[in-house]
């Protein structure tokens, strides 16, 4: 009845596997690091569609695509009810986004060209640029931004063939 205890070795590590380490998930500083890096690219788009085709490398797109998305159609990470999480911070937004774009049709188009650069360059960004233009084409969405004219803008907004 009485158990003895075996033997352990003191000093002695444990290792672990590559496949058993998880990576953490951390928006907030990818959309930091973003949102930097935007607010620096200046007014033209060219430097901005150049600063995310040499970020992809560095940043997780696939990991954070739907952060990735929600800056550049929003300018900030959207909370589930579609209102802006940091609408108080100025540092965490950029003014480098779809919404608070002018709304001629040029500067949508641009706008256009830069999504379709980053698609074109990480294809696997296809699928989260559909499902953010499907998110961002909700009315409550679209009234909670103040412009107006969203509502018959936004659908211009896709890839070129």
């Amino acid at each position: 009845m009485n158990k003895h205890q075996k033997p352990v070795l003191t000093g002695q590590r444990f290792k672990t596997r590559k496949r058993d380490e998880k990576e953490k998930f951390e928006p907030t500083v990818f959309r930091d690091t973003l949102v930097q890096g935007l607010n620096e690219a200046g007014d033209d788009l060219e430097a901005v569609a150049k600063f995310l085709d040499s970020t992809g490398s560095r940043l997780d797109y696939r990991r954070y695509a739907d952060t990735l998305f929600d800056i550049l159609v929003a300018g900030s990470m959207l909370a589930p009810g579609g209102t802006r999480i940091d609408d108080g911070d100025k540092t965490k937004m950029t003014n480098h986004c779809v919404f608070s774009a002018n709304e001629d049709h040029e500067t949508i188009r641009n706008y256009a060209q830069v999504f379709n650069k980053l698609i074109r360059r990480y294809k696997y960004l296809e699928k989260a640029f559909e499902d953010e233009m499907k998110k961002a084409l909700r009315p409550h969405l679209l009234s909670s931004f103040s412009k107006p004219g969203w509502q018959r803008k936004m659908p211009t907004l896709s890839p070129l063939p």
